[in-house]
């Protein structure tokens, strides 16, 4: 039997090498599931503002959650690039996309049609803002939401 044994082990090794790493990979694959992906719109709603700024807006949730994702791109600021999960009320005909920081709710973008103004904390004046179609084309929807849920971990 002992001659058996060195040859048993070279032919199934890479057997045993296969199941092993399958077996590794399910557990895996099953411990990293954090849930279902969160519902979003088909498309990413995008602005221009004065110098150069972006802002890149994506429903998140069921519509009557009333919630977006929110990116500000190129801007001297803590939030550049930074995608946030903000509140929208309506009031009249203006949308308010809200954020609570320190235990305030603070107004970052009112939106009215294809014009809005853009609030950053600790900023002194409004940064005008108008809808872009070509910007908004350009957002991928799904790469939005995955690079949120990948910060927020």
């Amino acid at each position: 039997m002992n001659n058996w044994t060195p040859y048993f082990r070279e032919k199934c090794k890479p057997f045993f090498l296969t199941l092993t790493t399958l077996f590794f990979l399910s557990f895996f694959s099953l411990t990293s599931h954090a849930g279902p992906r969160p519902e979003v719109a088909e498309r990413i709603i995008a602005y221009r503002g004065d110098q150069g700024i972006k802002i890149w807006t994506l429903r998140i949730g069921d519509r009557k959650a009333h919630e977006a994702l929110v990116q500000i791109e190129d801007v001297d600021h803590d939030w550049n690039l930074l995608i946030q999960k903000m509140k929208i009320t309506r009031v009249n005909d203006e949308l308010r996309y809200s954020v609570t920081t320190g235990g305030k709710r603070h107004v970052v973008l009112i939106l009215k049609q294809n014009n809005g103004e853009l609030y950053l904390p600790n900023e002194p004046i409004a940064i005008n803002l108008a809808y872009s179609d070509s910007l908004s084309q350009q957002g991928d929807a799904q790469n939005f939401l995955n690079h949120y849920l990948a910060n927020k971990k």
